[in-house]
């Protein structure tokens, strides 16, 4: 499968993503995919100031790379998690901020504070508050620990969705594909980017 090549800063699906670290490179092809409706616009997918601290801890042969793949993305700056978030990367944290924290981190790992937490469950955490905060229509990830919590968290906080990337790419092929039907109706809204075949998503949402 082939889509066009980026055509600047679209959403026209109004379907924002952010997308977890194992997901910036992942090869799997509904994380290929779900990328590639990104660069040409169906969907806007961003990263949390997380990504790239975790991305730090690559080795240095592959950092170089996995830093370009996450800089594709806007970057959202979370509240200040001391030991964890970079400085000039986070933002000073309001107790709504905290609470939300210590929520999100209650319903992964069954712990309300950082101090109880491991480094790479604390992050987690991290990931899904800045994207809660910032109002997202859910966070994309491959870790199946934290999708089994997806149940717990679209209850707390307003129908906030943690997806697979298959999950993802069903949210977002009714949406293109009434926006296409929209624009067979109303030709003067202007062309489209390319929408993939009906087999291409066969393959990648299947399995």
């Amino acid at each position: 499968m082939t889509i066009d090549s980026h055509l600047g800063p679209m959403n026209l699906t109004a379907l924002t993503l952010y997308i977890d670290t194992n997901v910036v490179d992942a090869t799997d092809p509904p994380s290929v995919f779900l990328r590639q409706l990104g660069d040409v616009g169906w969907i806007y997918l961003e990263r949390t100031d997380t990504m790239d601290t975790e991305l730090l801890a690559a080795p240095a042969d592959k950092l170089p790379a996995l830093l370009t793949a996450s800089a594709q993305y806007p970057e959202a700056m979370g509240p200040m998690v001391w030991d964890h978030s970079r400085w000039g990367h986070a933002v000073w944290g309001s107790p709504e901020d905290a609470a939300r924290l210590a929520r999100v981190d209650l319903i992964l790992h069954g712990r309300s504070t950082a101090a109880d937490t491991k480094p790479n469950n604390w992050r987690d955490t991290m990931h899904l508050a800045t994207a809660i905060k910032y109002a997202a229509y859910g966070f994309v990830t491959c870790d199946k620990r934290i999708l089994n919590k997806a149940p717990k968290i679209t209850d707390a906080f307003a129908d906030f969705r943690l997806l697979s990337p298959v999950g993802a790419l069903a949210l977002t092929r009714p949406r293109g594909m009434s926006l296409r039907h929209l624009h067979e109706l109303e030709p003067y809204r202007g062309e489209l980017p390319q929408w993939p075949a009906d087999a291409d998503w066969k393959t990648v949402t299947s399995g």
